[in-house]
C-alpha cells in the first residue's frame, strides 16, 4: 500500500495511492478521485501534484501517466480506451467507473503504449469479446 502524506498549514492528508484513479487540474487546485468515487480538492496545481508523485515512488514504479495539462490517471485502473469517441474509461471491474474526455491524440499515445508493453495485437470484434484464438496448424505431414 502506497501512502502519501500532503502537509499544509491547517491540516495533513494522508493519501492511498493505490486507490486513487485519477487527479484532474481545476484552476489553481487539483480533485483527486479515488476509484470508489470519494473526492477531494487539494490546494496545489496538477504540476505540483505530479512532483509529489515522482518524488514520493521509486523510479520506473509509478502507475500514474500524465495525460496533457489537465489529467494524471492510475493505469492500473486502464480498461478502455475509445480513439473514435475521444474517451477512457478507468474501472475497479466492479461497480466503480469513471469516463473521461481525453484529447485523440493523447490517447494515441496511451493506446501505442499499452500496446508495446503488453505486445496486444490488434484485433477485431470476435477477439474483443474474449473468443478463443484461432487453433493452430499441426506440424506439417511427414514425407514418404
Amino acid at each position: 500500500m502506497k501512502k502519501v502524506c500532503i502537509n499544509t498549514r491547517d491540516e495533513l492528508l494522508i493519501l492511498d495511492l493505490d486507490q486513487v484513479a485519477f487527479f484532474q487540474a481545476e484552476g489553481n487546485y487539483t480533485r483527486l478521485t479515488y476509484i470508489s468515487g470519494y473526492a477531494l480538492v487539494l490546494n496545489t496545481g496538477l504540476s505540483g501534484v505530479e512532483k509529489i508523485l515522482v518524488n514520493s515512488l521509486p523510479k520506473g514504479s509509478s502507475a500514474f501517466v500524465r495525460l496533457g495539462r489537465s489529467l494524471i490517471i492510475n493505469e492500473n485502473f486502464l480498461s478502455n480506451i475509445n480513439l473514435l469517441k475521444q474517451y477512457l474509461i478507468l474501472s475497479d471491474l466492479r461497480e466503480h467507473h469513471f469516463r473521461l474526455q481525453v484529447p485523440k491524440h493523447l490517447l494515441k499515445l496511451l493506446k501505442d503504449r499499452f500496446t508495446a508493453r503488453y505486445n496486444a495485437p490488434r484485433g477485431g470484434r470476435a477477439a474483443a469479446q474474449g473468443s478463443a484464438p484461432a487453433p493452430q496448424p499441426d506440424a506439417a505431414p511427414a514425407a514418404k
